[in-house]
């Protein structure tokens, strides 16, 4: 890292990117097989000040900087300094000795803090008895803040071009569009895409037909997480499945379109079946719809009777009819799950 100070605080990291930057620094002390001699990670939760510092001071082996990596300690300590009205006294004092030692350019190595969430109106962001808080350390050149969050889904086809662009891949900006709806926010998944995409278009721009015929809609996975949930009358989990394809952007209408139509793929999986058995090839080309819905339909309907799945489907008929006539959609939406799952 040369001999230029650079202390580091990584806000809400998205784990892909903060993996991506923190490999980065580390690259960057020079010879790997050293790095790992230059490198000391703590635990916030268990560390203060002074053993941040004692890190911080010591000598690096074989290289000009050691690098420090500390999880979640302005946080912890944040939640330890108390209220203006009671204030934390010990807290107060350890967080004057942090913020001393952040605004030292002799400071002789990097800090890396990486917390998931701070508050910008407390004495750590803003400043204690004079002393620069983390924005104006920022603001003096003395702490690189970055913001490392997921992108939110309208930003997600912006990131993606972005890193497209970087890495030398051609994507027209319907592939790109079509690739966020596909995988959503698994910024992992979505690189690993990218590079399989370039290798299959071979030097000419990924197309919309490439993104389909290479990469699964895992939109489609995610409803069938959800009615898998219902279907074993697991709340829990039914709620995390809904909150998955929210942060993908599904609109409360989508959501009962997608799962209506699960369940009438049920129904018509259900009558088939007891008609004749077969496998899922069998049964899809029998009911007119993929392999894949049909296999899961079949394993999802032996948790219900014919009767149950057509009470169900009544039921999402109302929902729509209240969402269309007045009902908040998002709040329909969680009394649907909740009624669905519970134990019948």
């Amino acid at each position: 890292m040369g001999s230029v100070l650079t202390n580091f605080l990584f806000l809400a990291p998205d784990e892909f990117l903060l993996g991506k930057r923190l490999s980065q620094l580390k690259q960057a002390i020079g010879d790997l097989e050293m790095a790992s001699l230059n490198i000391a990670e703590l635990d916030g939760a268990r560390s203060d000040a002074s053993d941040i510092l004692y890190h911080a001071g010591a000598l690096p082996f074989l290289a000009d900087r050691r690098l420090i990596i500390v999880r979640e300690y302005f946080s912890n300590l944040e939640s330890r300094l108390g209220t203006a009205k009671s204030p934390n006294r010990a807290a107060q004092d350890e967080a004057r000795q942090i913020l001393e030692a952040l605004a030292d350019p002799g400071l002789s190595n990097d800090l890396v803090f990486i917390d998931d969430k701070l508050d910008k109106r407390r004495a750590i962001w803003r400043g204690l008895d004079g002393l620069a808080g983390l924005d104006r350390l920022s603001k003096d050149g003395l702490l690189v803040i970055e913001e490392l969050g997921t992108p939110n889904p309208r930003a997600l086809p912006a990131w993606i071009a972005n890193t497209a662009r970087q890495d030398g891949i051609d994507i027209a900006g319907q592939a790109v569009q079509m690739l966020a709806t596909y995988v959503g926010a698994d910024l992992r998944r979505l690189t690993l895409e990218l590079d399989k995409l370039r290798s299959y278009a071979a030097g000419r721009s990924i197309t919309p037909d490439d993104v389909q015929r290479l990469v699964s809609d895992t939109s489609d996975a995610l409803i069938w997480d959800l009615t898998d949930a219902i279907g074993q009358r697991d709340g829990r989990k039914a709620m995390r499945a809904l909150y998955a394809l929210r942060r993908n952007d599904a609109s409360p209408f989508y959501l009962l379109t997608m799962i209506t139509r699960q369940y009438r793929i049920m129904i018509k999986v259900k009558d088939e079946t007891s008609r004749g058995p077969g496998n899922e090839y069998d049964i899809a080309g029998r009911v007119g719809e993929s392999p894949f819905p049909v296999k899961k339909a079949m394993a999802q309907s032996r948790n219900y009777g014919l009767p149950q799945l057509e009470g169900i489907l009544d039921r999402l008929l109302s929902s729509d009819f209240a969402m269309k006539t007045g009902a908040d959609p998002n709040t329909e939406i969680d009394i649907l799950v909740a009624e669905l799952t519970q134990s019948r």
